[in-house]
């Protein structure tokens, strides 16, 4: 493959990267000229950055009862 042509394999690895702030130019460049031919791909960052976005709002300071703890332990044990 060429400087700028590269395969869905890293591409998909370049949106996860670019996510994180992370890309080169070089590698920006890769990912647009791959994203202008790759509906699937295209696809792929549109569902990764809507997973990342609905992520961030997941975290949550509650945590769980020492009788949920018990609960989760027991079954834990049970299933072994």
């Amino acid at each position: 493959m060429g400087l700028f042509t590269i395969s869905c394999k890293k591409a998909t690895y370049l949106v996860s990267k670019k996510e994180e702030g992370k890309l080169n130019w070089i590698e920006s460049i890769q990912l647009r000229t791959h994203m202008t031919i790759c509906s699937l791909c295209r696809l792929f960052e549109q569902q990764s950055r809507f997973i990342t976005k609905h992520a961030k709002h997941m975290h949550s300071d509650e945590t769980l009862t020492e009788d949920q703890k018990k609960k989760i332990e027991k079954a834990f044990n049970q299933a072994q």
